[in-house]
């Protein structure tokens, strides 16, 4: 969280292994460290700021799991107050191998939104970590 928060993509991928599997709240996917980074830094253009605050986790070997709050400062300097999150995180011997982002303002599914497409609430970008 605190890599997140830096708002530094390269301290974000530093966490990841090589071959890491992304899949965040807004329904983008990346595969390895390069097309995670790329997804993290287009996460990061859109926000000035972001405090991740972790109400409850659960830990078993290699998985943890985390109900988080969120409050973003967006680029614009609107700001999203405490949006609720869950991370599921897997990590391997060379870093985190899976991190999946769930959020609990997911668009109807008859929006037809792509998987690639960012959400948007009220005309705003949905924030994907």
């Amino acid at each position: 969280m605190a890599a997140i928060d830096s708002c530094d993509p390269d301290a974000m991928v530093a966490h990841l292994a090589p071959d890491v599997r992304v899949l965040v709240a807004d329904g983008r996917r990346a595969e390895g460290r390069d097309e995670a980074r790329v997804v993290m830094t287009d996460f990061l253009s859109a926000i000035r700021s972001a405090h991740h605050e972790i109400t409850n986790f659960w830990r078993d070997d290699d998985v943890w799991i985390a109900e988080v709050n969120v409050t973003y400062e967006l680029s614009d300097h609107h700001v999203l107050h405490e949006l609720p999150r869950a991370f599921v995180v897997r990590h391997g011997s060379a870093g985190i191998s899976e991190l999946r982002v769930y959020g609990a303002q997911e668009h109807p599914l008859d929006e037809h939104l792509r998987h690639d497409e960012a959400m948007r609430i009220g005309g705003r970008p949905f924030l994907p970590l």
